[in-house]
């Protein structure tokens, strides 16, 4: 029987038992499809995250007041501070960030929205890459002016106003400190990094000076810088906590990060993790396998009557081995096929759910057909072996 016939051969055996195929199969289906889907989903996510810290510019530092110890009035971050890190040579563009929770008033006067206020200047767009579509960001005027103007992004924009473009259009913000009426000069594109499915406070950004006057304070919570170079930006770090120690003249009172180091990191942990539950889920193959040798075994004791007649008309040991091979084969291929699909269209629909593209890896993909194909091979050695070794005269009589 050649190898073309054992294909033939095991093909019609498989879809003579279509309920019993199917059933082997399902370990196979559910251990690929969970494979799949988990990976992809993690690698997508981890390149929303790579996305969102990328955003930052070319190479991003934070700069912060340690929030451990005694921390002293002259100690706290100011307007200069922002202008001698500037000066720094390896600095591209440094920008301040005040923060303060607020609300802001929606389209019904009765309903609010929670909301982050940003304070910062015209050099935060270097530091972060907002997309603004419709307006400017903001102006060094604006800061100057102490102009109460705000940039929201589209989100926003159409919660309260139903539309994208409201560019010249009053928000009312409602701060711990007091209320504020703001034009809206500009408005930016809504990056949700897969946080659709959690109710995140919107981020608007308003001159740093008008929210330093709302919030009735004079000091700056961080500053962002971007560097000119990623492999310095460690040794920039140094130079920078050691200025401003100089100028407040105090002692590692500063933190500064890279932000760059902290994606790496995190970026790494999210691969192992990935790696770790798409391990856990292959487990699940294995079990699968184990089904497709369980039913293996049993066809064979079916089968037995046929395999003495095979025998008795020429059959070698070889061709009845390599027949039942070939059908477990078969069988976990099919399984991975199908496995592979609802990996495929499981992980898109998740993705759609919670706003972010998964990132199917093809290497992954052929290494999970292999990897069914090799299952079929392992766990229908065996069966077909006690097949091949049937004595042709005890088959026969088999009932």
């Amino acid at each position: 029987m050649s190898v073309l016939e054992s294909i033939a051969s095991a093909i019609s055996s498989v879809m003579a038992n279509k309920m019993r195929s199917v059933l082997t199969m399902l370990g196979i289906i559910i251990g690929i499809a969970a494979v799949i889907m988990i990976t992809s989903i993690g690698q997508g996510f981890q390149n929303s995250l790579n996305s969102s810290f990328e955003s930052l510019g070319m190479a991003g530092l934070e700069i912060s007041v340690r929030s451990d110890g005694e921390i002293r009035e002259a100690d706290l971050l100011t307007m200069e501070d922002v202008e001698l890190i500037r000066q720094h040579p390896d600095v591209v563009s440094a920008a301040p960030l005040n923060a303060l929770n607020g609300q802001i008033r929606l389209k019904n006067p009765t309903e609010t929205s929670n909301a982050v206020f940003m304070g910062s200047t015209e050099a935060y767009r270097d530091v972060q890459a907002l997309d603004v579509r419709y307006g400017r960001f903001l102006a060094e005027l604006d800061v100057t002016n102490e102009s109460p103007v705000i940039v929201i992004d589209t989100n926003l924009a159409r919660e309260i106003f139903g539309r994208s473009d409201v560019v010249g259009e009053t928000i009312h913000a409602s701060l711990w400190f007091g209320s504020a009426e703001l034009t809206v000069i500009g408005v930016y594109r809504s990056e949700d990094f897969g946080m659709a499915m959690f109710e995140m406070p919107y981020i608007v950004y308003l001159p740093v000076t008008t929210l330093m006057k709302l919030g009735g304070s004079e000091y700056v919570d961080y500053i962002y810088a971007s560097g000119s170079d990623r492999e310095r930006l460690d040794l920039t770090a140094a130079e920078i906590a050691k200025l401003l120690s100089l100028k407040h003249r105090n002692e590692k009172k500063y933190n500064v990060s890279n932000i760059m180091q902290q994606m790496d990191t995190i970026s790494g942990v999210l691969g192992s993790v990935t790696t770790f539950v798409g391990l856990v889920a292959a487990i699940s193959l294995i079990v699968g396998g184990i089904g497709v040798m369980n039913i293996m075994l049993v066809t064979v004791t079916e089968r037995t009557r046929e395999i003495g007649i095979r025998k008795s008309l020429g059959a070698t040991d070889g061709n009845i081995q390599m027949q039942f091979l070939i059908e477990a084969v078969i069988l976990t291929a099919i399984g991975g096929f199908i496995g592979i699909l609802l990996g495929y269209f499981g992980g898109f629909a998740i993705g759609n759910f919670v706003d972010f593209t998964p990132s199917v890896d093809i290497p992954t993909v052929i290494m999970t057909v292999a990897v069914s194909s090799v299952i079929g091979i392992i766990f229908g050695v065996y069966p077909a072996g006690k097949a091949a070794r049937l004595d042709p005269i005890e088959a026969l009589r088999y009932e």
